[in-house]
């Protein structure tokens, strides 16, 4: 016979495994979705906007900060130092 002890530790980090893939996994869903029908639900629900429309002249650059318009909604979107469009 096969005797397996599993401790509270291990269900924990079973439950968090579990909670992080069902995110994930919602995530890449939705990201699907947004592909094939053209919704903004990465835009809207999430906030994640895609800034690749801005002016190559750098008259949107402020020494630290790029402006943009986000490709997939429109809205005017900010790149900061580190790269993250808010």
């Amino acid at each position: 016979m096969c005797n397996i002890n599993v401790t509270i530790i291990d269900m924990i980090a079973l439950v968090l495994l579990s909670i992080l893939l069902s995110v994930a996994l919602f995530g890449i869903i939705l990201l699907i979705i947004d592909k094939i029908r053209g919704t903004h639900y990465s835009c809207d629900f999430f906030g994640w906007h895609n800034g690749n429309d801005y002016r190559e002249d750098g008259s949107t650059f402020d020494g630290c900060s790029c402006l943009a318009k986000c490709s997939k909604c429109g809205k005017e979107v900010m790149q900061d130092s580190q790269g993250n469009w808010f």
